[in-house]
């Protein structure tokens, strides 16, 4: 049978009631009990633990009893826990919530990801992504054979703002995904950085124009107009008889040839507002371009079946042959086809175009991008800074032969200064305080 118990504390002030009952009421029994601080609660809980045989009441009876706060907690079903979002679930979502890029760029951004991110990175937690694994993985992309610009193009627009976004926090106000980003301060991996092959003289351009109309006079003229307006591929390709507008000596760029899963296709508007412009054309060119709009063709330049060039078949059956003529012939360099544009971006900037002309003729929407990019250092400052340089040591030269003339060295003028400054200060000290 269970006992009731009086118990003070040391210091007298305070007493306490304590139940106790061996398990099951034989001798053999575990002590067990419960400590109250009132007696009529000693004795209630008493009570039940005689009814139940000496045992602990059962739950039910405690809660039921106004003891609720002694019945053990209720057992819990276990929920499994969410698994982790992957750095592929996450970058995905993000793209969906994308509103401002153009579609064509929300593809570009998809595509890199799948090719040269999510085979390392996709199944990964997006919260247990290192810093040192994103440098592993810049080291990877660099030893497959990417360039280092390339692999800034893929860290810059398609990884960095998935990081960016995961630190933020959500539309609802969730808490950030992640709490830095891991490529925050990552330096790029080292490696040769290369600066594109440009035309940098009107005779190297004269050269290389020379080589394409003996190869193909129908590519040379594709070619002639690029060069001359700096147009991108995709707008050069894309011109249409429209385009050319004879009153204003100019052409339009309207309409963009973009490539769409594997295939090119024509867009009816440039990507940005920037890509619409009207750019000039000198009048040679534009006789060039008369007689092509008055052909009657779709396009300007058409390949041999009629419809407009493909990039890769232009650059195999007609690129390739005229560069390597070019280059026989002595073109330095290893020229590109997006190597035009740069090439007379370069060559405006050098006769001092000013910038917001060299911006807008290019369709960009910073001068930052325009001048850090696509204008390169040329061979064209050589001449004055030889020219400037001869000037100083011919001046030099002259004094020279006139000291030699009148006898005086400029060495032996400043041993006659140290001389006298030397007798100065001797001559002051005799004189000075103390003396």
């Amino acid at each position: 049978m269970a006992t009731v118990e009086k118990r003070t504390t040391k210091d007298g002030k305070t007493t306490r009631w304590r139940v106790k009952w061996r398990e099951g009421g034989g001798r053999d029994g575990d002590w067990d009990g419960e400590t109250f601080d009132y007696q009529a609660d000693a004795k209630r809980f008493k009570a039940l633990v005689d009814a139940a045989g000496n045992r602990r009441p059962a739950p039910a009876q405690l809660v039921e009893h106004g003891f609720a706060h002694l019945a053990p907690a209720p057992a819990t079903t276990p929920v499994d826990e969410p698994a982790p979002m992957t750095f592929r679930e996450y970058a995905l979502a993000w793209l969906d919530t994308l509103t401002k890029p153009h579609v064509e760029t929300k593809r570009k951004y998809r595509e890199r990801l799948e090719k040269h991110v999510f085979p390392v990175l996709g199944d990964k937690p997006i919260t247990d992504i290192t810093l040192r694994m994103m440098r592993e993985w810049q080291t990877g992309l660099l030893e497959a054979g990417l360039s280092r610009k390339t692999i800034a193009n893929i860290r810059g627009e398609s990884v960095y703002p998935i990081f960016r976004a995961a630190c933020r926090r959500g539309e609802d106000g969730e808490p950030p995904v992640r709490s830095y980003n891991p490529l925050e301060g990552l330096a790029l991996p080292d490696g040769v950085k290369y600066e594109r092959d440009i035309l940098e003289t009107p005779e190297d351009a004269a050269l290389f124009l020379t080589a394409a109309y003996e190869v193909d006079p129908e590519a040379a003229d594709l070619i002639l107009a690029a060069l001359a307006t700096g147009l991108r591929w995709g707008e050069v390709a894309a011109l249409t008889a429209e385009a050319v507008r004879l009153h204003l000596g100019t052409v339009e760029v309207r309409q963009v040839l973009r490539k769409v899963n594997r295939r090119w296709v024509v867009e009816p508007k440039p990507k940005t507002k920037k890509g619409y412009r009207s750019v000039p054309v000198h009048p040679m060119v534009m006789e060039m371009l008369k007689r092509r709009a008055a052909a009657g063709t779709k396009f300007l330049f058409v390949a041999p079946h009629g419809n407009h060039w493909r990039y890769e078949d232009f650059y195999d059956w007609r690129w390739v042959k005229i560069r390597m003529l070019a280059e026989s012939r002595g073109l330095r360099g290893h020229i590109t086809m997006h190597g035009l544009r740069h090439s007379l971006l370069t060559l405006l900037a050098n006769e001092g175009l000013e910038l917001a002309g060299l911006t807008h003729l290019a369709g960009h929407a910073q001068v930052s991008t325009t001048m850090d990019v696509y204008v390169h250092a040329t061979t064209s400052h050589h001449e004055p800074v030889r020219r400037i340089v001869g000037g100083f040591l011919e001046a030099s030269i002259r004094a020279g032969e006139e000291q030699r003339a009148s006898g005086v060295t400029r060495a032996g003028e400043i041993r006659g200064r140290v001389h006298r400054a030397t007798r100065q200060t001797a001559a002051a000290g005799k004189t000075g305080p103390g003396r």
